[in-house]
């Protein structure tokens, strides 16, 4: 890659990522003859990691990443990290689809999730998710700014409603998380998309949406 190396910022990670699976919703139709949202969530991920490895100075990855070891390379301690792993919210026995990592050590940077619209169900759980990995670090700043990377057909009023609800039953829940979870819509693009088995290949919509994700202290 040529030109400029980017430095990492809020603005400029978001406008990456939504590069990244722009070209990746163009190859996606052009080698596949499918749209984004019905390639793997993997396919997504990959896409988004060699995008940042290449546009920035300081950006590696890890796919796939372990929860455990990426609580660990980001300083938190074992004895800690096995009290953090009973916690359900955390699922510490499962992966992170990408970890972005930074330095000559290859610390944990950023946490990026990929989720397709068809399990909008959840949605909310994967925001409450990556706020409580930046809650585990909150008095470090690896960590601290994750993203939740989504594909739907609902229009941005309609996923703002749907996660308004969401939010509400959970808050019903689970009372004394009241505000804890911080997220915001960051990014809203629309991408090619038609129905299943349509060789008309007529317009739906659909759009990928990038969530930026913390944690009200």
């Amino acid at each position: 890659m040529t030109g400029t190396l980017l430095k990492s910022s809020s603005n400029n990670r978001l406008d990456a990522i939504m590069q990244a699976l722009t070209r990746a919703s163009d190859m996606a139709v052009e080698h596949s003859d499918m749209p984004l949202s019905r390639m793997p969530e993997y396919f997504m991920a990959v896409h988004v990691a060699n995008h940042f490895a290449d546009s920035f100075s300081n950006f590696g990855y890890r796919l796939e990443a372990s929860v455990k070891d990426t609580l660990l390379d980001a300083g938190v301690s074992e004895g800690d990290i096995n009290d953090l792993l009973e916690n359900e919210r955390l699922r510490g026995n499962g992966r992170f689809d990408l970890v972005l990592r930074t330095g000559r050590r290859g610390v944990p940077a950023h946490v990026v999730e990929f989720k397709r619209g068809s399990r909008n169900s959840h949605l909310y759980k994967d925001l409450v998710r990556l706020s409580y990995v930046s809650n585990t670090v909150r008095d470090d700043q690896r960590l601290v700014t994750n993203y939740l990377v989504f594909t739907t057909k609902k229009t941005e009023g309609g996923l703002r409603n749907m996660l308004a609800s969401q939010e509400a039953e959970h808050r019903a829940e689970f009372p004394r998380a009241r505000g804890r979870t911080s997220y915001e819509l960051k990014r809203y693009e629309t991408v090619p998309h038609w129905a299943k088995d349509d060789a008309k290949h007529e317009e739906k919509h659909m759009a990928v949406a990038v969530f930026e994700v913390k944690y009200k202290v």
